[in-house]
């Protein structure tokens, strides 16, 4: 126990400081206005209210661009001012904490389920795949839907359906892929089905993650009057009604041609999930469902929607984690990670006149 403690300590350690680090070479003023946080505390100091959000956020963009960003992180920063911080410093406090937590449970799931070293899991969800440094650096629910997704993912395993099915729904009011946990679960049950010729029924508690996108939905209808509004949220979704749209140039939020990165994240990408799906049926359909979406996403940030699969892709690969070449190299790289990291975030700034509306 004192063992695991300790792990525990270093590991949340190991996180904190990362990030920190990232905090001194970038200064808070970026961090704070990295997309997209800074989004989320406009939801936070407004729940959608159209009118508070046209009076008093100065930022190009309709009201209802925001039913895109969902309520869970929100509740989460209003909650963490109950503190006596800012909204600003709560939004970036609650990334802080719950990457330490995330990264704790990454090691506990690898430990009890020996899925190879847990240590170097870990650390390869923390720095190695380039976008995870800086997202859980800013402000944003990636973090927090990764939590939520790898909870649902641990307890269905486990066969407690209602606490998979609360995490689930957790995960959904916190980003909308988290609908793709039913579909996951729905895929298992009818493998379950031809398996064993009959209907699984017992894992019905997971359909409170549908309920919860209902409910998200019907809190858009309250506030805004409109049930479908993240559907009318404008350019937000960037899903194509077919594969590998990222390829064209044009597409709004793409506009470049230098894509070689995105084919060798495919690549990767789909050598883990179906390693992952051969050795853990439950993380294995999560990560097929949501790789294959991710087909039709057309957005040059791809990488950062691929974050949820990142643990599947961990641990489809957990063998190439063993071997001490692949350490050495991952331990060196660690410093074009840094450097990527913090120019990135240099950049990747919403352009507003002040914080002050924020705080």
């Amino acid at each position: 126990m004192k063992s695991r403690l300790a792990s525990g300590i270093l590991i949340a350690a190991i996180s904190v400081f990362s990030t920190l680090a990232v905090w001194l070479g970038v200064g808070t003023n970026k961090i704070y206005r990295n997309f997209d946080g800074i989004y989320y505390v406009v939801v936070a100091k407004t729940w959608y209210n159209k009118a508070l959000i046209e009076k008093n956020f100065s930022i190009p963009l309709p009201a209802e661009y925001y039913a895109a960003h969902f309520p869970g992180y929100p509740l989460l920063i209003d909650i963490f001012t109950l503190a006596g911080i800012n909204h600003l410093q709560s939004m970036i406090a609650i990334d802080l904490a719950v990457s330490a937590i995330t990264a704790v449970v990454i090691f506990e799931i690898w430990r009890e389920k020996k899925w190879g070293n847990p240590w170097w899991a870990t650390l390869v969800w923390l720095f190695w795949w380039p976008r995870m440094w800086g997202v859980r650096s800013v402000g944003s629910p990636e973090t927090l839907f990764i939590l939520a997704t790898m909870g649902s993912l641990y307890a269905f395993e486990k066969k407690k359906y209602w606490l998979a099915g609360l995490l689930g729904a957790m995960a959904v009011i916190t980003k909308s892929p988290g609908i793709l946990l039913l579909a996951a679960y729905g895929l298992w049950g009818i493998e379950e089905w031809i398996k064993t010729k009959k209907i699984p029924w017992k894992i019905y508690p997971v359909a409170l993650i549908g309920l919860a996108l209902v409910g998200v939905f019907y809190l858009f209808w309250v506030r805004m009057g409109n049930f479908w509004a993240y559907f009318n949220s404008g350019d937000n979704i960037h899903l194509l009604p077919f594969p590998f749209g990222i390829f064209n140039s044009k597409q709004p939020w793409v506009g470049t041609w230098w894509l070689d990165d995105v084919v060798w994240m495919y690549v990767v990408g789909a050598v883990g999930i179906w390693r992952a799906f051969k050795k853990d049926r439950v993380w294995g359909w999560f990560g097929i469902v949501f790789g294959s979406v991710l087909l039709f996403v057309a957005h040059r940030d791809v990488s950062r929607y691929a974050l949820p699969i990142v643990p599947v892709v961990i641990l489809g690969l957990a063998e190439l984690w063993e071997k001490k070449e692949v350490r050495v190299i991952l331990a060196l790289a660690i410093i074009p990670l840094f450097f990527y990291t913090v120019n990135f975030l240099n950049f990747n700034t919403v352009a507003i006149p002040t914080l002050a509306p924020f705080l």
